[in-house]
């Protein structure tokens, strides 16, 4: 491997590609690819990629042959990002993304049904009129669901994912209950929760969700996390 991809590997997650202007990756993009539980799976779709960040780590994460991830977005700035990033970090083989509306998946002739053992999402959570919106467009699409919304990422996600395989999720914990419904509405049965709070005695700010493409009944609820 060149110095230059082991140098960038080093450097995770700074150092990425991003676009000049719009949505930046956060906190809860790494939050997701720790909660993430890679038993098991071959092949990962990234739904909302945006530069990728979340599937390189679980690339770096769990680094092995044949672990493949391809993610989707409807900006194409974002998709260019995402592939320059893969290649920076010498994961172009195992990586890419595509310009893809999660809306317009189903019959997508490069995404088949129940082609992935496992999808990982940070869709745009906020409802429009819930904060405050952002000037630049993509930033603003990033963030609330005015394009797509969670529910069209599940189903989505459903129709990715191999019967019983997993779907990870990060939102918003005040919208929980909506996230749920969505995630039922479209045949994904919750197993896994954690609740993320910026500090103990703080409310929740974030929820990681994971759950199981035609799942029977049971859900963990696992130790909070405190990021302070």
């Amino acid at each position: 491997m060149a110095d230059a991809q082991l140098a960038a590997r080093a450097l995770f997650p700074r150092g990425l590609a991003q676009p000049e202007r719009g949505f930046r990756f956060s906190v809860d993009a790494l939050l997701l690819a720790d909660f993430t539980d890679l038993r098991g799976v071959d092949r990962v779709a990234d739904l909302g990629c945006g530069c990728g960040v979340v599937g390189l780590a679980l690339l770096l994460r769990g680094m092995r042959e044949p672990l493949r991830v391809v993610g989707l977005d409807n900006n194409p700035e974002m998709v260019a990002c995402a592939n320059e990033n893969a290649a920076r970090l010498g994961l172009g083989a195992h990586c890419r993304a595509l310009p893809v509306d999660v809306a317009a998946v189903r019959g997508h002739p490069e995404l088949a049904p129940e082609s992935v053992d496992l999808v990982v999402c940070n869709p745009p959570y906020r409802e429009p009129g819930t904060g405050r919106r952002c000037p630049d467009p993509g930033r603003d699409a990033a963030r609330f669901t005015a394009g797509a919304a969670t529910a069209d990422f599940t189903r989505a996600a459903a129709y990715l994912l191999g019967n019983r395989r997993r779907a990870c999720f990060i939102g918003l914990a005040e919208r929980l209950d909506a996230l749920l419904a969505d995630l039922a509405a479209a045949r994904l049965m919750p197993k896994r929760l954690r609740l993320v709070h910026p500090r103990a005695g703080a409310p929740a700010r974030l929820v990681l969700a994971e759950a199981m493409k035609n799942g029977g009944p049971g859900l963990t609820v696992e130790p909070p996390l405190f990021l302070e």
